[in-house]
């Protein structure tokens, strides 16, 4: 993640924050190139697919993110639109504010874009990596509510 930082300021991370399902998530915002109100890219992907499974899909994308296709390396100009719903914001925390999932977790984690966790206002925010997210795999959802206890 690419830190700024001022003469005498802290490291910083710009980060989108959005809702996937119950989560709280963030991207860096480097890998957003642009946000629209329609899906605009021939390949997208509802973020409620593409990470969780479970309860209702009763709110539709009502954003589009537009982030480079990190999977199609041939093609420096590919891009797909994932779709998210309710509020999207752009803000900056502190770089030592984020961290890695803990072992138990990464074991355990619904997804390989999954990859740290900060805190906002005291809310829990999940850190996903938007290289690792792929718009082929909303067909195929990578959470499901049911646990396991093994």
């Amino acid at each position: 993640m690419p830190l700024h930082r001022g003469h005498h300021e802290q490291a910083q991370v710009a980060l989108v924050l959005f809702c996937v399902g119950p989560y709280r998530t963030a991207l860096e915002a480097r890998h957003v190139l642009a946000m629209t109100d329609h899906p605009m890219a021939p390949r997208t992907a509802n973020a409620q697919t593409l990470l969780y499974e479970g309860g209702d899909h009763d709110s539709p994308p009502n954003r589009w993110l537009t982030l480079r296709d990190a999977q199609a390396a041939s093609d420096n100009n590919s891009t797909w639109q994932l779709g998210v719903s309710g509020d999207i914001t752009l803000q900056q925390l502190p770089a030592n504010t984020l961290y890695p999932l803990p072992k138990l977790l990464l074991s355990r984690r619904f997804s390989t874009a999954l990859c740290g966790l900060t805190f906002v206002q005291q809310q829990l925010v999940l850190l996903l990596d938007a290289r690792k997210l792929n718009p082929s795999l909303s067909q195929a959802p990578a959470l499901s509510q049911s646990t396991t206890n093994s």
